[in-house]
């Protein structure tokens, strides 16, 4: 007959002081592990809970002090909520006229015309003509208007010189007090001594005109004989 082998039986852990009460005189083949574990489970104690603290009586002092301060505060230099801000310092704007900016000559011509005409208003021989004793700008008001709301093109005769050079519309760009403002500006500068042109004219004369193309010399001459200054 074979010998039958030893049975292995397995070591159990190690016990602590606290434990050894409840494993005595228990094989570890009948240990209940459940009953240890339902013990094990007794003796922790319960997760603190926090947050559910009454408030202290100072925080609810210190509170109702602070909100009495603030309406304080606000009703006394608060003014009232009305839509109409600082009334004393800007007035209703339904009671005033709107305001319109001044248009300057010499600061559009500057922005503008300068460039080209030049500071002197002489131009660039050969390439821009000059403002200086035109008699496209003196002769009258509308022509250089015309000019200026709706372009130039093709070849035009100034101070006996010819130039052929495109010159830019500018009635999207410039407001007609602008116009005016620079085109009565140009007309008394240089020695030139011609009567100042009305944002009334260029009115006129770009409802009139509206979205036509650049003038030729020769449609300007044939209009400014139409109607004389």
């Amino acid at each position: 007959m074979t010998p039958r082998k030893p049975k292995s039986r397995v070591q159990p852990p190690e016990r602590g002081p606290e434990q050894e009460k409840d494993f005595v005189d228990e094989p570890w083949e009948d240990v209940d592990v459940q009953r240890i574990h339902m013990n094990i489970i007794s003796r922790e104690k319960g997760e603190p809970e926090e947050g559910f603290e009454p408030t202290p009586w100072w925080v609810w002092t210190a509170s109702v002090l602070l909100l009495f301060a603030m309406g304080f505060y606000l009703g006394r230099f608060g003014g009232t909520f009305s839509f109409v801000a600082h009334e004393v310092e800007q007035p209703s704007s339904a009671t005033m006229a709107p305001m319109k900016r001044e248009a300057r000559g010499d600061m559009v011509y500057a922005g503008v015309c300068q460039p080209c005409h030049q500071a002197t208003g002489e131009g660039v021989p050969g390439q821009y003509p000059p403002l200086a004793g035109s008699e496209w700008l003196l002769q009258d008001p509308e022509t250089p208007a015309r000019i200026v709301l709706f372009g130039l093109q093709g070849d035009i005769a100034v101070r006996g010189a010819t130039f052929d050079n495109k010159m830019p519309a500018f009635s999207e760009k410039l407001s007609n007090e602008e116009i005016s403002a620079v085109l009565s500006h140009v007309r008394a500068s240089w020695g030139n001594k011609a009567g100042p042109v009305s944002a009334d004219q260029i009115d006129s004369l770009r409802t009139k005109l509206a979205g036509r193309a650049p003038w030729t010399a020769g449609e300007l001459q044939s209009v400014r004989h139409k109607k004389p200054a």
